[in-house]
């Protein structure tokens, strides 16, 4: 029977974390790591300090990299990409590389060479990070989080991370539904085939999540060899209905969520948040979204209510919006100094929500 471990931690502090990451780990079905080579990998969306709790708290990084080398590991390696990643990026801020540094474990670049993967389900290729291949045993370090699109980050989205910098936004572009794009994250995850997922809920992020969210304490460390159930534990506690979580829903459909799962610890149900702040539902157009001709997606997305709207004041002009707009719906104009939108090309991924590095976009409406 498939085991989700979800433990109290209600600290940071090196001896909480230790304990709440070995017990989910000794309560659950840990894979066997003797001899072999392992690929951890965290979220870091942008490289933010831990207090914005954008990223995978470097603490709980530790302690996994502390698990892994006790279980007689031969070799750790730690790698992400994130959305707009530059040369040769290192996790400087976010503690990461550090912590990295200090456990003798190889921080890994995922924009080189990587390997091209055929997504069978949705029928196209994506590069993916070449360790992905190389690695024997493969564990994510997931954040709690809201996500503007998905409504929920954790542990199966985690693995988007795998496909290298700007390489993501074309899938936005490519899969411009909800449910489309889920598909394609539930097939990506199926073809990686993660062994393992470790979830950083001491802190979690409500609101509008990925990156401009508050950070919400929760008090959890939560882990399992099924993301899926994983992840619909982690909706159930930030008080969703798991059916309506676009990558839960694609999975059970695909019958990759248990029917059966043992919670050795706690249970989902008896931790939910009732006002944790979560993203409205946005609601589906039956007739369009089953019927319409794909080439009319554009045009429905614009007439979409929800939209990012853009915070003259707050933004500081440093363009990763307009760079990863898939749609290239934003343009910058230097005379008003200010992003222009044009809503006709947006395609509604949020992709310059999440990257924005000051919260001077917002989306509304729905």
């Amino acid at each position: 029977m498939i085991c989700v471990s979800i433990v109290n931690c209600n600290s940071y502090s090196e001896e909480d974390v230790k304990e709440a990451v070995y017990k989910v780990c000794d309560t659950s079905k840990f894979p066997n790591v003797k001899g072999k080579k392992i690929l951890l990998k965290p979220n870091i969306l942008s490289d933010a300090e831990p207090s914005e709790s954008i990223t995978t708290n470097p603490q709980v990084v530790r302690q996994v990299i502390r698990y892994c080398k006790e279980k007689g590991a031969a070799e750790i390696y730690v790698g992400d990409s994130p959305g707009m990643q530059g040369p040769n990026f290192k996790p400087v801020k976010c503690g990461i590389y550090a912590v990295c540094e200090e456990e003798g474990a190889i921080w890994t670049d995922f924009t080189k060479d990587p390997v091209v993967k055929h997504l069978d389900a949705v029928n196209t290729k994506i590069p993916v990070a070449a360790i992905t291949d190389e690695a024997d045993v493969i564990i994510g370090i997931c954040k709690m989080k809201n996500h503007q699109l998905m409504y929920i980050t954790g542990a199966v989205k985690n693995f988007f991370g795998t496909v290298p910098n700007l390489n993501k936004s074309q899938q936005h572009l490519k899969y411009q539904s909800r449910e489309n794009f889920a598909k394609m994250i539930v097939n990506l995850h199926e073809t990686i085939k993660p062994d393992f997922s470790i979830m950083d809920g001491v802190v979690a992020m409500e609101g509008p999540g990925p990156a401009n969210g508050s950070p919400r304490k929760v008090g959890l460390i939560l882990g399992s060899e099924n993301d899926f159930a994983l992840d619909q534990a982690q909706a159930t506690i930030m008080g969703y209905d798991a059916d309506s979580i676009p990558i839960i829903s694609e999975a059970k459909k695909q019958k990759l969520v248990p029917k059966e799962i043992n919670y050795p610890v706690l249970k989902p149900e008896d931790l939910v948040i009732k006002d944790f702040v979560r993203i409205p539902y946005r609601k589906k157009t039956q007739f369009f979204s089953k019927l319409i001709l794909p080439f009319f997606t554009r045009f429905m997305n614009k007439n979409k209510s929800a939209k990012p709207e853009f915070d003259k004041e707050k933004c500081i002009h440093c363009l990763k919006c307009v760079n990863i707009c898939p749609g290239q719906a934003l343009t910058f104009d230097k005379e008003k100094k200010c992003i222009v939108p044009d809503y006709s090309k947006c395609i509604r991924c949020y992709c310059c929500h999440e990257m924005c590095p000051v919260a001077a976009i917002e989306v509304k409406g729905r």
